[in-house]
């Protein structure tokens, strides 16, 4: 006489196939090689602000099209070292005091426009050391990379693209796309 069960069917899956599993979910399995799967790239939209500095817009927009023509741009995590952006500021701040030696009111106005501790709400209000290959996009954080850009454009063309990359998966190709101007 057979058995009665008394429990439910165990549903056993291989540790193998669970892992197969995985990967075939997993859309950067299917990355590499020929007729790989494309990854659909995130359209980021940078506005131009009547309080920003056009020339400095101008230039952040004309630098992040270029490297996005180039396919430069991912999402990635900002690993940000402010040490380098500290010495590039003082040794800015060092040079151009320099030139003005006897005059202490000079150097005074100088340190206060590239101190970066300026509120920003308007175009000239202070400068910023600007990634031009922007960090949350690939860039690397070197003196290289860095620019003086009018602190107010600089602080909100970054929030504009760290707000429309919140939830994005890294490695995300990021295209730019430039409104008003």
């Amino acid at each position: 006489m057979a058995r009665v069960r008394t429990r439910a069917a165990r549903k056993s899956v291989s540790k193998g196939a669970k892992i197969i599993a995985g990967l075939i979910d997993n859309p950067r399995f299917f990355r590499s090689g020929k007729g790989a799967l494309k990854v659909k790239p995130k359209v980021v939209t940078i506005k131009f602000d009547s309080k920003m500095s056009k020339k400095d817009f101008r230039t952040k927009a004309d630098s992040l099209l270029r490297l996005s023509r180039e396919g430069k741009l991912r999402k990635t995590p900002v690993k940000r070292d402010p040490q380098i952006t500290r010495n590039y500021r003082g040794e800015t701040i060092r040079k151009l005091t320099g030139r003005h030696r006897g005059n202490r009111a000079e150097q005074r106005r100088i340190a206060q426009k590239f101190s970066g501790r300026t509120s920003a709400n308007r175009a000239g209000d202070g400068l910023d050391p600007d990634h031009v290959h922007e960090l949350q996009l690939g860039g690397r954080d070197h003196a290289d990379n860095l620019r003086w850009m009018d602190a107010y454009t600089n602080r909100t063309i970054g929030s504009q693209i760290a707000g429309q990359l919140r939830g994005v998966p890294d490695g995300t190709p990021v295209v730019i796309r430039v409104l008003g101007y």
